[in-house]
């Protein structure tokens, strides 16, 4: 059965660098856990490693952390259900007033131990009016979720207004849809206009979100973000350690946090493009990688096709005897790694 070894000192690690980076910028960091499918242990070493919040997509996730996080703000960066109950997060991200209306009609919040919203500390403002505390997702060039710009002000008004919410802020999202990385300084201007037009309006905004991890590429080049953002939502960078545009090192991180093991199931020499070649088929495939790159650790091997069960490697030279069972292991990219977490036909080792 193909592993899942995950170092999370490592991720604690890779989140100390994330954090540092980001207050020299003045800059906060909410961790993201939706490809570990908000795994306490993990969650809880980006917490130590600077995280001042944990975001994630699903309701199971949501109330994992909050069980075993109990302290911890989380923020809930998946839209609003209107056809099913959801888990809110001490924070909710919105980009409609039908999702809007379906935080709000959850009721004031509780607070932990089952008492109200009046019994939390003062720092604890949003909760302690007894209102629920919302994101509105604003569309900057991703294409995928997000409110478009022109129709911000009247959604905040209307957000505004309605004694049952707070208005916390604005965030974005880039490079996760069909954003090209060369225009990842517009989104973060975009949104930089969209909070001084809310300013300009009367309208509160405390926290801007100005995107994920493909923003700390922009960082390690030496570049400033607009001065209306107050942090970022990273998850990618602290379990793979890289930048979500080019996918680079970044500093002082580690990229093997995350490793894949496979075995060879089978081995022979086959005709290859342009000659022969060395070819080891690998017992893992699309049901547990989805289309999701993967990096050999060692050189010399080199994926040339997947079919559903079987990753098929292509072999140099010093790899021409390789015995069947000899486990092989990769480094999986962001989307290779979330499906292998989520494969019911992958261990998952925490280490």
């Amino acid at each position: 059965m193909p592993e899942l070894r995950v170092d999370v000192d490592a991720i604690g690690s890779n989140t100390e660098a994330v954090a540092a980076l980001l207050r020299s910028r003045g800059l906060a960091l909410v961790a993201v856990t939706k490809a570990c499918l908000g795994e306490p242990r993990v969650a809880a070493a980006m917490v130590a490693g600077g995280a001042v919040a944990v975001a994630d997509t699903r309701d199971a996730n949501l109330r994992r952390l909050r069980s075993a996080l109990p302290g911890v703000e989380l923020h809930r960066i998946h839209l609003p259900s209107l056809v099913e109950p959801f888990e809110p997060g001490d924070v909710t991200y919105v980009s409609s007033r039908e999702g809007a209306s379906a935080v709000a009609a959850l009721g004031v919040p509780a607070a932990p131990g089952g008492g109200t919203a009046g019994d939390l500390p003062a720092v604890r403002a949003g909760r302690t009016e007894g209102r629920r505390r919302v994101m509105i997702q604003v569309e900057t060039g991703d294409e995928r979720e997000g409110v478009p710009p022109d129709a911000l002000v009247d959604l905040a008004a209307e957000i505004a207004g309605d004694r049952r919410l707070r208005l916390e802020g604005v965030a974005t999202n880039y490079a996760c849809f069909r954003g090209a990385p060369e225009h990842i300084r517009e989104s973060v201007e975009a949104v930089a206009r969209a909070t001084s037009m809310l300013r300009a309006a009367g309208l509160p905004v405390e926290r801007v979100s100005g995107g994920n991890s493909s923003l700390l590429y922009l960082l390690t080049e030496g570049e400033d973000l607009p001065a209306q953002v107050t942090e970022l939502r990273c998850g990618e960078a602290l379990l793979l350690g890289h930048d979500a545009l080019y996918y680079r090192p970044l500093p002082g991180c580690r990229t093997e946090a995350c490793v894949l093991r496979a075995e060879v199931v089978e081995e022979y020499t086959r005709p290859a493009a342009g000659g022969r070649g060395h070819r080891l088929v690998l017992g893992v495939g699309r049901q547990d990688l989805g289309s999701g790159a993967v990096r050999f650790e060692q050189a010399g091997l080199i994926e040339v096709g997947r079919s559903a069960d079987y990753l098929v490697v292509e072999a140099e030279r010093e790899y021409s005897n390789v015995p069947v069972g000899t486990m092989l292991d990769m480094i999986p990219a962001y989307e290779a790694l979330v499906a292998a977490w989520t494969s019911p036909y992958v261990e998952l080792k925490l280490l």
